[in-house]
């Protein structure tokens, strides 16, 4: 596109016209072109689009973080999109599909796939900037894969239990049947009982398993594992059997 050079009312024809919201940006990151799909994205009119600089004009809630404005507070140095303008207009670098996280001062945070082109307009090197809302499209993503690791979770949880449910069952039926032949004073009693409680236990964490709803973790060492409690919170747990 470098090798065509337009004006500003033919490029704003053809980026009108387009489904993707555009913006045009100069060698200072300043707007100087907005298409009607980036001012419905963005929630502004365009006079509070064009001359303004990349995260003052798309409303960018860090864009005020340093005295010298927008791209040079500690956030604009992680910021995907300033990276990807300046790449396309320093080294006249095509990019596609760079995905960035922005937080907006109306919109909250967004998740944005932007894409550049470097070209002409009116003799003046600028570059082309695309971008899409894939926020939803994020959510719903991580929506479905949630759903998938629950299921397998759940496939893993009920083989588990139905492992441990039966001899945790003679475990339960052997202690109450040594703690019912046993006198109240005898000496075996107390450790019988921290036998049947530490089963009663065991099966509080396999109904956990069982009912659990959700795919939640929690660190454990160097890694995660499944946060079992989380993941069945609200879940009514079953009774504790009580000494006979």
């Amino acid at each position: 596109m470098t090798g065509s050079v337009y004006t500003k009312a033919g490029l704003l024809n053809i980026i009108d016209a387009l489904p993707l919201a555009i913006a045009v940006m100069d060698k200072d990151r300043r707007v100087v072109l907005a298409n009607r799909k980036i001012l419905l994205v963005v929630n502004k009119e365009e006079d509070r689009l064009i001359g303004y600089v990349g995260g003052e004009a798309f409303g960018c809630i860090h864009h005020n973080d340093a005295p010298r404005g927008c791209g040079y507070g500690k956030d604009c140095l992680k910021c995907k999109i300033r990276e990807a303008l300046l790449e396309t207009l320093e080294k006249k670098k095509t990019l596609n599909g760079v995905e960035a996280v922005m937080e907006f001062k109306d919109l909250g945070e967004r998740c944005l796939r932007v894409s550049t082109s470097p070209m002409v307009l009116n003799h003046e090197e600028v570059a082309l900037l695309s971008v899409e809302d894939i926020t939803e499209a994020k959510i719903h993503e991580q929506t479905r894969l949630e759903k998938e690791k629950l299921s397998a979770a759940l496939k893993t949880a009920g083989a588990v239990c139905h492992e441990l449910n039966q001899p945790l069952m003679v475990i339960l039926g052997f202690s109450e049947i040594l703690l019912e032949d046993l006198p109240k004073d005898a000496a075996q009693r107390r450790n019988i009982l921290s036998i049947k409680e530490q089963a009663d236990r065991l099966g509080s964490i396999t109904h956990k398993l069982m009912s659990m709803t959700r795919f939640k973790t929690k660190t454990y060492l160097s890694g995660e594992i499944i946060d079992i409690d989380a993941a069945s919170e609200g879940n009514d747990e079953p009774d504790k059997g009580r000494e006979p």
